[in-house]
């Protein structure tokens, strides 16, 4: 019986990742919807547009910091699931760039990024601490 050989294996192996992303990416984007919808219904559709497209990408920022160190998602799977897939499909930079051309809001998406940033760090640290990254050698 002969084994298959390498070039099999990882196309198998792309294949996998390649739906996992899609997979993850469709979750991530349906929960954003949902997000924007909650909001709209409860607080109008202009503050919640600006509202919505906030906290999905400050919050995906620093569900992404974690999500780059956390033990839980080191597996390449996980990250491409949960990084690639799910966090890419919450956040949306075409939201940003369709806000900033409407609104013309340069100062609130300039809040975005910066809190967004924050928020990465910090999910970071948290990553990093939970892998035991940041304790003295």
């Amino acid at each position: 019986m002969s084994e298959p050989n390498n070039s099999s294996r990882g196309s198998s192996l792309i294949a996998n990742e390649l739906f996992l992303v899609f997979l993850g990416g469709g979750i991530g984007s349906l929960l954003r919807y949902a997000i924007g919808s909650g909001l709209e219904l409860s607080l109008g559709s202009t503050l919640a547009g600006m509202l919505s497209l906030f906290f999905v990408n400050v919050a995906g920022a620093f569900f992404l910091g974690i999500v780059s160190f956390h033990p839980f998602f080191a597996s390449e799977n996980r990250k491409s699931f949960w990084g690639s897939g799910f966090a890419g499909g919450f956040t949306t930079m075409s939201g940003v760039a369709l806000f900033v051309y409407q609104q013309g809001s340069v100062a609130i998406t300039s809040v975005m990024f910066a809190l967004g940033f924050f928020a990465f760090a910090a999910g970071v640290a948290l990553g990093k601490k939970k892998a035991g990254l940041n304790e003295p050698g």
